[in-house]
């Protein structure tokens, strides 16, 4: 196993077991069924492995290439089962070392399986944690990489300037951030479908909505690329929303935008 980022750990892990370095990440990961965990095994690994769409969007390729040219560590935050970018930049950089975390113990456990059984991929490390509280040395991390790690994370508003300060805090001075993160398009339209619904509006619509351009520029980051990167409007089968949106024909959704940024 890799040991490439044991190094940056400002604490001792709860545990390693299996080539997984474990810190308490409390309840911040997401939920999975048995369901999912068998998608994951026969279909859904194998798909993000195969993916080749960060390869065929310029704004991805853009940040891919700019990874695996600079040979520097990568940290995938928040990875979760699709893995994040990392797949792509091990594709552009084979033994380029990387670790994946996320909050989610049985994400990184079942990767690592599938990973191990299909003998793919040298140098990938695993690490257990929330990115509201970074188990690493201030200063001290080369690269991170997120695909809607940031923007997955809870707690509204606060939770994403929590963790953007414990990424800035742990990045070395000329460390960077490659990231692609998405946001809601058009709150008065989802709002005006709540009305409809005579429903009150989610938590996360009744906040200030901040673009994540603004949030890079609040937290202390300078952004040295941004380029859009897709759309998604909400479709009928996603939620209650979804199906609000298609009953009323109105087009809301997410918007992602590819950011390489540092902190300043």
């Amino acid at each position: 196993m890799d040991r490439t980022f044991e190094q940056l750990f400002s604490r001792r892990p709860d545990r390693e077991e299996n080539g997984i370095f474990y810190f308490n990440a409390g309840n911040d990961g997401d939920f999975f069924t048995e369901s999912d965990i068998d998608y994951w095994r026969t279909t859904g690994f194998r798909e993000s492995l195969s993916r080749r769409t960060f390869w065929e969007n310029p704004a991805s390729r853009h940040l891919i290439s700019a990874a695996g040219q600079a040979d520097s560590p990568v940290i995938e935050l928040a990875c979760g089962p699709g893995m994040g970018l990392l797949p792509s930049i091990k594709r552009e950089n084979p033994l380029l070392p990387c670790m994946a975390t996320d909050a989610n113990a049985l994400v990184l456990q079942e990767w690592k399986q599938y990973l191990e059984d299909n003998k793919t991929y040298e140098q990938l490390s695993f690490a257990q944690f929330s990115a509201f509280d970074i188990p690493l040395k201030s200063d001290s991390v080369p690269a991170y990489s997120s695909f809607i790690g940031l923007s997955s994370t809870r707690r509204g508003e606060d939770g994403y300037r929590l963790a953007l300060s414990e990424v800035r805090r742990t990045l070395s001075p000329e460390g960077l951030l490659y990231a692609i993160e998405n946001e809601w398009t058009d709150i008065p339209a989802i709002l005006g479908l709540f009305e409809k619904m005579n429903q009150k509006p989610w938590t996360i619509f009744c906040e200030k909505q901040t673009s994540w351009h603004d949030r890079f520029l609040e937290n202390g980051f300078e952004i040295i690329s941004e380029q859009p990167y897709d759309y998604r409007s909400l479709r009928a089968d996603d939620n209650e929303l979804g199906k609000a949106a298609s009953a009323f024909g109105v087009d809301v959704g997410l918007k992602f935008t590819a950011y390489l940024v540092k902190k300043r």
